[in-house]
């Protein structure tokens, strides 16, 4: 118990770290490059990061801890869901910005958004792997 706890807060302090990283690139490369506009787009890519992150390490101790036989259908409704939400955000941007404001939004969601996938899936592979081999 106290190590699906751990393994949960590793998993946050993670993707906030990553997140955090995530800012910086983006604002260097707009810098180099003299994008415009990307502050907006950075905000609401670290916000829908974060909380999708946050969100899936919390579920998951609960899921770890109450049904961990459910573990399976967890990582599957996640990803799933992650999909789900980014669909709908860019919908609503798309909707109410221009056409350059869109592709930078794009740009800096998809890094955020593959990024944070990535980051979850290979946490996760790692938690999978050290409880199989801790079963046998």
């Amino acid at each position: 118990m106290k190590d699906i706890a751990k393994l949960s807060r590793s998993h946050i302090i993670s993707s906030i770290v990553l997140v955090c990283c995530l800012n910086v690139v983006v604002l260097v490369v707009s810098h180099l490059w003299n994008f415009e506009g990307v502050l907006i787009p950075m905000v609401v890519s670290t916000f829908f990061a974060l909380v999708m992150d946050v969100t899936a390490a919390l579920v998951w101790r609960w899921v770890a801890t109450k049904h961990p036989k459910m573990l399976t259908s967890f990582f599957t409704a996640v990803s799933g869901f992650r999909f789900f939400i980014a669909m709908i955000l860019m919908a609503v941007w798309y909707f109410i910005s221009t056409r350059q404001e869109m592709m930078t939004f794009i740009m800096v969601f998809l890094l955020f958004y593959i990024a944070s996938l990535l980051h979850h899936s290979i946490f996760f592979s790692r938690v999978s792997k050290r409880s199989i081999t801790n079963k046998m």
